[in-house]
Parts: C-alpha cells; structure tokens; sequence
C-alpha cells in the first residue's frame, strides 16, 4: 500500500507543471529583451522586430487544438515531453536566422512547440486536480510563468552585456532538456500511474468530476464548437491575450525607446510588474475558487475576469498618459498585475465547460489568444514605427480592447458545464 504523502502528489505534479511554465517563459521572454540588439544587429525596424515576434505566434496557433486533442486522446506527457524538446531546438538556433526569412522560420518552427503547451497542461489538470481546485492549480503554474518572465530580465541583460545576445539562446535551450528529464522520471499522465500516490487521493481528485463526463469518450466536436459559451470564452481571451502579448513583446523596448531607461536599468524595472504579478497570478486562482464555492461556476470565473481586464485597461491609460518614467513603471506593474490575475480564471472556466476535453477547449480558447499573439506585436511595431518611435497611442489602443474585454465577457461569457447527455445517450455510457 502506497504510503500517505505530507505533500499531496497532485500538488508535487503541480509544482513540476510549474517549473514547466518558467521553462517555457524563460525561453520565449529572452527575444524581447534581446530586441533591442538584435535590431541593431541585423539593422530592423520596430515594424522588422514585430513580425519577427508575430511568426512565433503562426507557429503557436497552428498547435492549439492539435496539441488538446493529442493530450485529451492520447496523455499529456508525450505530447508535453515533444512539444519541450521541440522548442528547446529552436531556442538554440535562434541565432542562426542570419537572413530575415530564415529568421521568421526560425522563430514561426519555435512557436510550433510551445503551442502544444498550455493545452495539454489544462488537459493534465483535469485527471490531476478536482474542479474545485483547478483554480489554484493553474494560478500556481502561472507563478511559473512570472517567475520565468522575472528571471528573464536581468539575466539576459546580464548575458547580454558579458557574452552578447546570442548567448541568451544558446544557453536557455539546455534548461527546457533538463526539465524533460526531471518530468520523465516522475511526472505521468494520471494520478492512478503513479507508484507513490495512495487511493484516498485518488478518490479526492476524482470526487467532484461530473459523472456524465466519462474521461475517455470520443470529442464531441459539434457541440464544443457551436457552444456560445466556449466561444464567448475564447473571444474574451483573445482581448485579455492582446495585452499580454503587447506587454511581453514590447516592455522592454518601451522603458529603452520611449522613457529612455538604459539596458542594465531596463533589466530591472521590466522585471518590476512580473514580480507583482507572482502574487496576483495564484491569488486570482485562489479568489475564482472561492468565489465558485461561494456564488456558483459562473461569478466564480467570469467576475475575476473583468475586475482584471478592467484594472489592466485604466492602469495602461495612466502609463501612457504620465510623463514620469517612474510612475509610469508604477502603473505598468498595477496593469500587468491586474491582467494576470486572470489566466487562472480563465483556463479553470475551460475545465469547467468539460473536464473530458479541456485540452481542445483550452486549445480552441488559446487559439484566439495566439492570434492576438500574431496581431499585437506586429500592429504595436507599425503604429510605435507610423509614430516617430513613440509608444503611447500602442498602449491607448491596447486599453480600449481591455475594457471591450470587459464587455464582452460580461455579454457572453457565461460559465456552466457543457450538457454532454446526448453524446453518453448515444455511446450508450453509464454515468451511474
């Protein structure tokens, strides 16, 4: 009999699959830092340096659902092991897009492998962590994410300004193997595979599935992909990503081109808002818990959600507004602090929809939120370029799809479990 763990195993994979976040963040930040450089290197525009980050997110797109479904059908783990390596490789070469094309296939053949990622992370919450958990689950690995994006900063200035930019490449692509390792040796795809955990957990995990989801049906794709609330979800994410996206591509460049900070000072206040966000990230998992046993799956998910938008859009307006570099930094940190509170809410209302396929729910959501991946950097580099290399009419912009994030949520983004009853009545599944 397996013996009782002091820290709950599901929560040991947790950790695993947040480590696996600030892999993932470590190694896709590095370029944003690195910008300024590389534009100077190969001589790129601001409009140059947008594409270059948007062909990372064609890449991404493509592998959304793909990678849901794949981790849905067949285990997170080989799906998640592949997609690691995959992008690990493309890391390193990073420095050999000698031509701007080559580049752009570079960086395009890297998103490809982070695009399975996020999916399939959602796709192992649902056999890790009950509902009632998922929330925190996913807040913890987006404390990852922060952690990556935070280390990322100063340690590639560092590298940077010792060993130039290519270094930051080659040497991040080796901790993404390191982690395959680790993940290999005691990660699994279900909390039944695994040699140390003991039935009473197992039981608890399992104790507030929804009956009529029987885990291993075939997909339902008619009803998922004419679901308005799946949709709702998903249009809201590509608002909430727009800004993530506008953050992540271009802050960096922001405090050098617009307030004049120098690298080494960029390194650390870029790191600023990120370190905030490592608080707000889990508490908005943990608050979307709360409020989802205290006023139902709907309050719970969606409110957390347009408080984070909302704070994200009026903070970015005051950013863009102030003519003080140091307060502007101040009301970045609030608005990235905001915004990250909701990717918690956000993916815990996919599991929400359907424990079953909450890899191709999530994929379907993170697809329109990788488009708003493509589209950010690039408009952002046109509009700071049509500017004179000024930023704040890309941050006025980038407010006012906050807030219509807020109405759109508001109108449609209603979170209750989808009705699979026909698909079961139809399969002839037990659900007793």
């Amino acid at each position: 009999m397996a013996r009782r763990a002091s820290f709950p195993i599901r929560w040991r994979i947790g950790t695993l699959l947040s480590l696996s976040y600030m892999v993932w963040y470590l190694d896709r930040v590095n370029i944003s830092v690195a910008g300024p450089a590389m534009m100077k290197h190969f001589n790129w525009t601001a409009a140059d340096f947008g594409l270059v980050q948007s062909a990372f997110f064609i890449g991404y797109a493509l592998t959304q659902i793909p990678g849901g479904w794949l981790a849905d059908r067949f285990g997170g783990s080989k799906v998640i092991l592949f997609g690691t390596l995959w992008w690990s490789l493309f890391v390193f070469l990073t420095p050999l897009g000698v031509t701007f094309g080559l580049m752009l296939g570079i960086r395009g053949l890297m998103g490809v492998g982070e695009g399975v990622n996020a999916p399939t992370h959602a796709a192992l919450t649902a056999w890790w962590m009950p509902k009632k958990e998922a929330g925190r689950a996913i807040g913890l690995y987006y404390v990852g994410m922060q952690v990556g994006t935070m280390i990322a900063m100063p340690l590639t200035v560092w590298v940077i300004v010792r060993y130039g930019w290519q270094m930051c490449f080659y040497s991040y692509a080796f901790v993404g193997v390191i982690w395959c390792a680790i993940w290999y040796w005691y990660g699994c795809d279900r909390p039944e595979q695994h040699k140390s955990i003991s039935k009473e957990e197992i039981a608890y995990i399992k104790s507030d599935h929804d009956p009529a989801e029987v885990m291993e049906q075939s997909t339902d794709w008619k009803t998922i992909f004419t679901n308005k609330l799946v949709w709702g979800l998903a249009i809201s994410y590509f608002f909430n990503n727009y800004l993530f996206y506008l953050f992540m591509a271009w802050l960096p460049s922001y405090l050098v081109m617009d307030r004049g900070f120098t690298l080494v000072k960029t390194g650390i206040f870029a790191m600023l808002p990120y370190m905030v966000s490592v608080i707000s990230s889990p508490f908005g998992g943990w608050l979307s818990d709360y409020w989802t046993r205290k006023y139902g799956a709907h309050i719970g998910r969606s409110l957390p959600i347009q408080i984070g938008l909302a704070g994200c859009g009026v903070f970015l307006i005051l950013a863009a507004y102030t003519p003080n570099a140091y307060a502007a930094v101040i009301y970045l940190c609030a608005s990235v602090g905001f915004l990250n509170m909701n990717f918690a809410p956000f993916w815990s209302a996919a599991l929400t929809l359907s424990s079953k396929d909450g890899g191709v729910i999530g994929g379907l959501m993170n697809t329109l939120g990788t488009i708003a991946g493509v589209v950010a950097p690039a408009i952002t580099g046109l509009v700071v370029t049509a500017s004179g290399n000024k930023f704040e009419y890309a941050l006025y912009f980038g407010a006012f799809l906050a807030l219509l994030g807020v109405v759109v949520d508001g109108v449609a983004g209603r979170v209750r479990p989808i009705d699979f009853t026909k698909l079961v009545q139809k399969e002839g599944i037990a659900t007793s």
